[in-house]
This record gives structure tokens, C-alpha cells and sequence, in this order.
């Protein structure tokens, strides 16, 4: 009995408490992290209990309320006191599993002690899928074109693993392929070889084995099998219609089955209701650009039939298709998101395109000086402050950046607002945000502005940018241990005085400082150090009211294509010139000469003596002297050369009494001789082929007497490479880019006959050929009767190919992805007249790829070079032929040229 009633309150305590538990429990309500979600989406988390407080509402959050695996990069919102939101700061990975943990956290602000079901949250981004295919044919004639079928992922695709799983099929058998698509991306494109052209369509099947990933994802795929039509290539026909717009500019992609010429295709296309619109043709078609295009009608794009393709493919019927926009994209980005300079007397005026996004959160940050260097290597990210009546009461709450570079590090907050954009001005089809009504709480810090402009519903829909607000205009030269600094007002272009500038180095390091004269340029020196990381990286310009600054590491501009070094100062900052009345001189003569001299200003220095040696052609010291200048800073002076004096270069050199050189000049002492012979030369043929023979005439007779006979002669044969232009074709490069310097040399020697008179044969060999145009030079030397030599010299040009290619120089070296660039070809003969001629073409990526390789007893990693082929294909090239290629991902592109069969 007395064990009974001691266990009776033990099970009615376990019994209140379990209880107690049950009733302090939080469930979860609703979610949409379940099952399939957008890679872009807000996650809602809705309880059945008040767990904020108000003054929590409506403010991004860094705390992990919430914990993901795999990790997402976010901030949680509580939207009401018992409704969470995590926005991802970037789309989610594709064709990934996820799990989310709701954590205590959530519990903080409440008398709640428990979740329950709070760690059995489960969902996933949607699967790899192929959707449509499109057919269009490659080439510029019906003999070179080539069927190439377009994959359309929703996720990108290594190209490398999908090749592994690829099969094609056409008409039952299976065809050989080739992957044009080198880098991962969402379309993959393949060519089909060795189909014969025919007026007929052929049905082919793409199929792709289960077990493929996209690029970043953990789910494999199903198998896909997609039946493909390969339409005749002498029919043209409408594959695809694609609309889009960024809330200024409609753009309408149209892919047809084969490549268009730009003759009248204008005149096919037209849009009902009517409107006005600019066309351009690309690889797959062409495309529609109108900024008439309003997004909430709809248009039908009319394509009249009788448009011809580049290989003669003929639309037979009229293309009708319809065009709508539908709900234009939430989206934020600066104008010019790259600019950083303000004018700080100008209207302040910074340009937002805010699409589909009625409120907006703007933060604005000081970042300080000594903080600009790390701000700029590794970024600022603002942790924003909250707001409301409860906000006091807040402050004990902990919470943190995820980001080391965030407020209170690199900067400080010194403004936020929710705007509505409707209150913002128009600018075009962007908004104005005025930068003079945000008052600077921090005036006496000086520091350059960060600016976020996000989303108040989406934390993913956000741009930023630095903004310096200055008149401070600022360019610097860095020299070998000098940096100059020139500085004028922005909106005058005025040099600035007076304005103290810093120069820092890339470890921080304060490692010069100046100060501009009036003609705003401050000369800066600083010491180098074998430390690396004083080397300069950045310029700073500070006055009692304005500052600036300049980061080397993205303002630079590449002068390698320029002569910039400039002119070197010696020691003594005097630069002398030497003149002369000719440069040469026959032995017995007298040199004079003239000295001027001048120092950094351009002033006369003085009185100052100089020191001057006359060097002979072997190196020796003929004669040494000092003079001092007058009082025109110049000094006048005269050599007497030997009759007996070698022949040769001569040089005088001026120095300083403390032997430091100022400048020098050359002199040549050469004999003058009459010659006793008179020799000719005369080539068989204006030019010559790979194979052909050419015959040199020579011709001695003596000046008075009889003809030049039985006198040694020597012919030196030298055969170079020669700069082949057109006059016709100004601006291109008809060059062979892959050549090494050719230079070969033949030497023959023999007597002239009786009448003075001599035949050299020289066959050209057909090694030459197809190695572009080359210049062949006969230099022929005849001997007199004394041994003294008369030389006389005829060329000729080697042409050893018929046809010459072409590509015109447009002098960029930049492209955009994703836009056709274009290229102008060219085929001439060797008179420089255009011509039809068939060439191969191909398109190379360079890539570079980081190998480890042993050098002595250490390894080291070394940059290598990879040349990939995108393109290589068969065309004919003329006087005019324009060649489109589409760069789908950032690198280094070559585009090559050949004769068929050639290497060059």
C-alpha cells in the first residue's frame, strides 16, 4: 500500500507536466517550403501563436530564425507577429533537395517554450527538363550549310557530360555530331554531319540517357527522347517567337529555320496595330526592338511570304504570330551602375530604373577614409537598423551580419527610408533620386558614399553602387618612383590649387602625400620598398570642404598599345642639344657644331661649363674639351678631322663637369670616290609564281673605254616576307597571322663575258607556296679593275597564292556576350581586286587552365594556354562578305581565315 500511494503523485506530476508542454507548444500553420519551389521565392512560415513584437515588424532580419541544408544565403522579415519570411539573396541551386530547421530562436519574444513539427520541412527546386528544339541551318550557300538542332534546359548544362548521353538519329540511323557549346548554359547546340542537301524534310529523335545534372544541382534526370524535324533547307519557315522588355524597350526575337540577308527585310515585317521599330539580323534569325510596345496590349507580328534566307530557303506562306509582354519582372538597377562620380555643384541627380516594384528600402552609408582600399577589395554590405515605437526596447536583441564587411566595420549607416517610387520624378523610363536632400550626419568624416536601393517585398531585387560627391576631377600618372596627380573642377574643368593629396599603397599604407600648385598637378615621390604591398593602389584629394578619390585598381587605363614612358630626367635636370650644319663630313674637314642647353623649365641656366669628347668609330677618345656657355645659354665650337682619320661614325658627347651625360650626336667620316664602272640590271618579269623562273640582266661598261669585261660580280638573292595591301580594301588586314619571320638568302658569283654582260637564273621554290606575297631583292655588286666594288639592286614580288583573304581591323577589342559581332571579309588577287573564292573559317576560344609542373626541385603552377574550336566551317568569300558569330560566354576569341589546303 505505501508503494501505491507513493507512485499516485508521481504519475499526476508527469502528467501536469507533459500537459504543461503541450499547451506552451507553437505548430506551424502554413508553409509553401514544400514540394516543388521557384529558385526565386519568398519562403512563408505562418504559426498558430503571436511570436513578435511590433517593433519586429516589417525589418530585415540577419538572425538564423531558420536554418537550411544546405545553406541559403538570405534575410528573414516578420511580416506579422505570427508570419515569417525568409527572402534568398540569390536564386536557389537547381534541381537540389533542401530541409529547413525552424529554430528556438523564433521563441525569444514570446512565452511559448516549443515547435512542434518544426524540423520535418522538406522541399526542392524543380527537376532537370529539356523543352522545345529548334532547327535552323548554318551557312552562307546551300553547299556549305549545315543542320544545327538548339536543347533548351531550364537549368545550364555542362556540355561535356550531356556529349556522354547523346544520341541522334535521322530518318532511323544513328548521325554523327558535333557539340558546338563549350561552357555550361541553358541552350546546348549541336551540328549535324554529313547530310546531304536535299529539297525534302527530314525527321530525326534527340535522345538523352537518365543520370544527367545541371551545373550546381543533385537530382539526375529521366531519360528524354524529343522527335526533331529537319526542315528542307529551300524552305524557309518561323521556328520561334520570343517577346521580352525591361520596362523601357519591347524586344520580339524571331528565329527562322536558316540565317537572312538585311536586303528589304524591313519591308516583310510588319505589326498590326502599327508602330515604329528598328530590325537586326543575327545567327538564328532576327530581332524586333520598339519602345512604342506597351505591356498591357497584345500585337500580332505579320512576316510577309517570298523572304529568302542566305542559302535560298523561300518563306511560301505569310507568318502571322502574336506578341504580349504579360507582368513585367520586378526589378532594380542603376542606369549606369559603374559611375561613380558625382558632381557636388551639379544637380546631384542619380538615375534608378525601378521596374514593377511599387516600394522600395534606400540605405545609404558613409564609408571612411582609411576604409575605402578594403571596401573596395572585399565590398560593403549595410546592416540596416529597425525602426518603430518598440525600438528602445530592442536593443538588447543580438543579432549580426553574415558579411565581415558590414556596418560598423568599413562604414556606417547615416540614412534609410522606405520610398514610394511613385514619389520619385521621371526621368525617361527611369526614376530620379535627388542625393542633396539626404543630410550627411558624419560631415566631419570624410569618406565616399554606398547607396542600396532594394526591394521592400523581395530582398533579392536590389542594386548598389559607390558615389563619390565631388568636384574634385582626378587623373594620375605613375611613374618609375614619382606619381603626378592632376587635378580640376568637374563642372568647370578648372585646375584646383591647394588641394593636399595622399597616395596609398595596396597594403593601406599611407606611402606619399603632396600638395597640387596652381596649375592643379601635385609631383608626388615615395620610396620604393621590396614589399610588394607598397606598391600604389590608390590617389586621395581632400580640401577644407571637398574630397575624392581615385582606385588604381579600376580606373586604370592599358596603355600597351601607346608610347607612354616619356622623357627621363638625368641627375643634373639639364637637357642639352646638339646641332650640326650636316651629319656627314670627308676626312680633312672641320665640324661645327652648336650647343644649347636648358633646365626644367625651359630656362637659360647661366654660366656653366661642360666637358665634350669626340669619340672615334672604334670607341677610343680622338680629342676631350671644356667650354662654358654664354649668355644665350648656347656654346659654339668646331674639330678638325685628319686627312688621315679612319671612316666611320664619329659621336660627341656632352657632359657635365661631374661626368653625368647630357646628350650626344652622331657623325659619319666617309671617303668620296667617283666610280670608274657603270652597272645595270634588269629583271625578265614584273612578278613571279611559286615554281616559275626569273632571268637579272647585267650590264657593265666602263665610263670611258670599252665595255666592263671580265670583272668579277657577286648577286646576293634575298627573299623576305612583303606587307600585302589592297588600295580598294582601305582598313583591312590582308596579313598571314600564323608565319614565323621568313628570310632566306642566295648568293652567286661569276665574270662578265667580252661585251660586260651577265645572266643570273633564279627559280623560286614551291615550298613558297601559299605563303602570301614575298619580296625578292637582287643585289648585284661588280668589281672594277682596282677591286673597288659598284653595286646595283632590282626586286621583284613573289605572289605565291592566287587569292588573298581579308578581315577589316575595327579596332575594338571588346564585345558584349550574347550580340552578334560582325566581321567584314574580303577575297582580292594580287592586283588587289576583289574576287569570289571558296576559304575555310573557324572561330578559336583561348582558355587558360592552371597545370602544376616541377621546376629544379619545386613545383610551381603555371598558366597554360588551351585553344578550343567553336566553329569551322566552308564559305565563299567575295569583295564584300559579312560573317555574323555570337560569343556566349565571356573569354578570349580568335577568328581565322584559311585558303583550303593551306595552313597560313
Amino acid at each position: 500500500m505505501q508503494i501505491k500511494t507513493f507512485l499516485i503523485p508521481l504519475i499526476a506530476f508527469g502528467t501536469f507536466f507533459m500537459s504543461s508542454c503541450k499547451k506552451n507548444a507553437v505548430n506551424i500553420s502554413y508553409t509553401n517550403a514544400k514540394g516543388e519551389v521557384e529558385q526565386l521565392e519568398n519562403l512563408v512560415f505562418r504559426f498558430n501563436h503571436s511570436l513578435a513584437k511590433d517593433s519586429m515588424l516589417n525589418a530585415w532580419d540577419s538572425t538564423e530564425y531558420i536554418s537550411f541544408n544546405p545553406e541559403i544565403p538570405g534575410k528573414f522579415r516578420w511580416a506579422g507577429p505570427g508570419e515569417l519570411i525568409f527572402s534568398p539573396s540569390q536564386p536557389l541551386r537547381p534541381a537540389t533537395k533542401y530541409t529547413a530547421s525552424i529554430k528556438n530562436t523564433v521563441l525569444r519574444f514570446s512565452k511559448y517554450n516549443s515547435i512542434k513539427n518544426g524540423d520535418n520541412i522538406s522541399f526542392n527546386t524543380s527537376g532537370l527538363e529539356m523543352g522545345n528544339t529548334q532547327v535552323v541551318w548554318i551557312g552562307e550557300s546551300s553547299t556549305t550549310a549545315v543542320p544545327q538542332i538548339d536543347l533548351f534546359f531550364n537549368y545550364k548544362v555542362n556540355p561535356e557530360e550531356l556529349k556522354q548521353r547523346l544520341n541522334v538519329e535521322v530518318e532511323g540511323k544513328k548521325t554523327d555530331f558535333s557539340l558546338m557549346t563549350i561552357t555550361p548554359d541553358n541552350k546546348i547546340s549541336l551540328r549535324v554531319n554529313g547530310l546531304k542537301v536535299e529539297d525534302k524534310d527530314l525527321d530525326a529523335v534527340v535522345t538523352i540517357d537518365k543520370g544527367l545534372k545541371p551545373e550546381n544541382g543533385n537530382m539526375l534526370s529521366e531519360d528524354f527522347k524529343v522527335p526533331v524535324t529537319i526542315s528542307s533547307p529551300y524552305v524557309l519557315s518561323v521556328q520561334n517567337l520570343e517577346t521580352e522588355h525591361d520596362g523601357t524597350e519591347g524586344v520580339v526575337k524571331v528565329t527562322t529555320s536558316q540565317q537572312l540577308t538585311e536586303e528589304s527585310l524591313k519591308a516583310f515585317v510588319k505589326f498590326d496595330p502599327e508602330m515604329p521599330f528598328t530590325i537586326e539580323t543575327n545567327d538564328y534569325g532576327f530581332t524586333l526592338r520598339s519602345e512604342q510596345f506597351d505591356t498591357e496590349k497584345s500585337y500580332v507580328v505579320k512576316i510577309s511570304k517570298g523572304l529568302k534566307g542566305k542559302i535560298g530557303g523561300v518563306m511560301s506562306d505569310e507568318y502571322n504570330g502574336s506578341v504580349a509582354f504579360g507582368q513585367l519582372e520586378s526589378g532594380i538597377s542603376f542606369t549606369n551602375s559603374k559611375a561613380v562620380y558625382l558632381s557636388k555643384k551639379g544637380g546631384k541627380n542619380i538615375e534608378v530604373k525601378i521596374t514593377n516594384t511599387p516600394k522600395v528600402k534606400l540605405i545609404i552609408s558613409k564609408i571612411y577614409e582609411n576604409n575605402l582600399m578594403m571596401a573596395q577589395r572585399y565590398g560593403y554590405y549595410p546592416q540596416e537598423s529597425r525602426s518603430g515605437p518598440d525600438y528602445a526596447s530592442y536593443e538588447d536583441y543580438d543579432y549580426y551580419d553574415s558579411y565581415g564587411g558590414g556596418d560598423g566595420m568599413l562604414g556606417d549607416v547615416i540614412y534609410e527610408k522606405e520610398i514610394d517610387t511613385r514619389s520619385l520624378p521621371k526621368s525617361g523610363a527611369g526614376r530620379l533620386l535627388n542625393f542633396s536632400q539626404f543630410e550627411d550626419r558624419l560631415p566631419d568624416f570624410k569618406g565616399v558614399y554606398h547607396v542600396v536601393i532594394r526591394s521592400a517585398e523581395d530582398y533579392w531585387v536590389k542594386d548598389s553602387r559607390y558615389i563619390s560627391l565631388s568636384d574634385l576631377g582626378l587623373i594620375a600618372k605613375e611613374g618609375q618612383d614619382k606619381i603626378y596627380v592632376f587635378t580640376n573642377s568637374i563642372k568647370s574643368a578648372e585646375p584646383v590649387a591647394s588641394v593636399n593629396i595622399s597616395v596609398y599603397g595596396t597594403n593601406n599604407q599611407l606611402i606619399g602625400t603632396g600638395a597640387t600648385n596652381k596649375e592643379g598637378v601635385a609631383e608626388i615621390a615615395y620610396s620604393k620598398k621590396e614589399f610588394s604591398g607598397f606598391k600604389p593602389a590608390m590617389v586621395i584629394a581632400k580640401t577644407a570642404d571637398d574630397f575624392n578619390y581615385l582606385p588604381f585598381s579600376n580606373t586604370r587605363v592599358n596603355t600597351s598599345r601607346f608610347e607612354v614612358g616619356g622623357k627621363r630626367n638625368n641627375p643634373s635636370g639639364f637637357d642639352a642639344f646638339v646641332y650640326a650644319e650636316r651629319d656627314v663630313y670627308r676626312p680633312g674637314e672641320k665640324i661645327n657644331f652648336s650647343v644649347i642647353l636648358r633646365d626644367a623649365q625651359w630656362k637659360n641656366p647661366g654660366d656653366i661649363p661642360l666637358k665634350m669628347k669626340f669619340l672615334m668609330p672604334n670607341g677610343k677618345e680622338m680629342k676631350a674639351f671644356r667650354k662654358s656657355l654664354n649668355e644665350e645659354g648656347a656654346v659654339e665650337g668646331s674639330i678638325d678631322i685628319p686627312t688621315a682619320a679612319i671612316t666611320g661614325s664619329y659621336t660627341l658627347e656632352v657632359y657635365t663637369t661631374t661626368d653625368i651625360l647630357l646628350s650626344s650626336k652622331s657623325f659619319s667620316i666617309e671617303e668620296f670616290v667617283p666610280d670608274r664602272i657603270r652597272v645595270n640590271t634588269k629583271l625578265n618579269k614584273e612578278f613571279l609564281r611559286a615554281g616559275e623562273v626569273a632571268s637579272l640582266s647585267i650590264t657593265a661598261m666602263n665610263f670611258f673605254g670599252p665595255p666592263a669585261a671580265n670583272r668579277k660580280y657577286e648577286t646576293e638573292i634575298q627573299v623576305k616576307q612583303k606587307n600585302f595591301s589592297a588600295a580598294k580594301f582601305e582598313g583591312y588586314n590582308f596579313s598571314l597571322a600564323n608565319q614565323s619571320s621568313f628570310f632566306d638568302k642566295v648568293v652567286k658569283e661569276g665574270t662578265t663575258d667580252g661585251e660586260g654582260k651577265a645572266i643570273i637564273e633564279y627559280k623560286v621554290p614551291d615550298t613558297y607556296a601559299n605563303m602570301g606575297a614575298l619580296q625578292t631583292n637582287f643585289y648585284t655588286t661588280v668589281f672594277d679593275e682596282t677591286g673597288r666594288p659598284v653595286s646595283r639592286g632590282a626586286s621583284v614580288d613573289i605572289y605565291t597564292q592566287d587569292v588573298f583573304f581579308g578581315i577589316k581591323q575595327d579596332y575594338s577589342y571588346y564585345f558584349p556576350l550574347n550580340q552578334a559581332v560582325k566581321f567584314q571579309l574580303a577575297a582580292v588577287n594580287k592586283d588587289g581586286n576583289g574576287i569570289n573564292a571558296n576559304a575555310k573559317i573557324q572561330v578559336i576560344k583561348h582558355e587558360y587552365r592552371t597545370v602544376l609542373t616541377k621546376s629544379g626541385s619545386y613545383f610551381r603552377y603555371v598558366s597554360q594556354k588551351e585553344d578550343k574550336m567553336l566553329i569551322e566551317q566552308q564559305l565563299v568569300v567575295g569583295s564584300k562578305t559579312i560573317y555574323s558569330f555570337v560569343p556566349r560566354s565571356p573569354g578570349d576569341y580568335e577568328i581565322r581565315l584559311y585558303k583550303p589546303g593551306a595552313n597560313n
